[in-house]
């Protein structure tokens, strides 16, 4: 990932909660200077974590554009001592993730559970999903 310009990145939703993200290298520098390439978030599906679902988009997308790749709560490194299993919860700590990396609007792929999770986060935030 660190050869196509993307850094593994824990971020603090809220206490109790982390998501691990996969973001551009650039996009973490203590000036948060973001890219100029169109952000796009992809969202893995119930089996797995993002980096495995998404590989070969990320390793081809990410020279065209600014790769997010979240690893849902419950999911590889993302955890959460919140009792709520839902869409809406996985939605909400998307899209504060997201604000959380200076990210305000992105478009969303996503597959199986992944896509119901941009359905919602679409529904939720349509300010943020283009």
């Amino acid at each position: 990932m660190k050869a196509v310009g993307m850094t593994s990145q824990l971020v603090e939703i809220e206490l109790g909660t982390t998501m691990h993200f996969w973001v551009p290298t650039e996009s973490i520098h203590p000036n948060n200077k973001l890219s100029n390439k169109p952000p796009v978030l992809f969202v893995h599906g119930f089996v797995a974590n993002g980096i495995m679902t998404w590989l070969f988009q990320i390793l081809s997308l990410s020279s065209d554009f600014a790769v997010y790749v979240p690893d849902l709560l419950f999911f590889g490194d993302s955890v959460t001592t919140c009792p709520e299993r839902s869409t809406s919860i996985q939605a909400e700590c998307l899209a504060k993730g997201m604000m959380k990396l200076g990210v305000e609007k992105f478009s969303v792929v996503g597959l199986s559970y992944g896509g119901m999770v941009g359905f919602k986060l679409a529904q939720m935030y349509p300010h943020m999903v283009e």
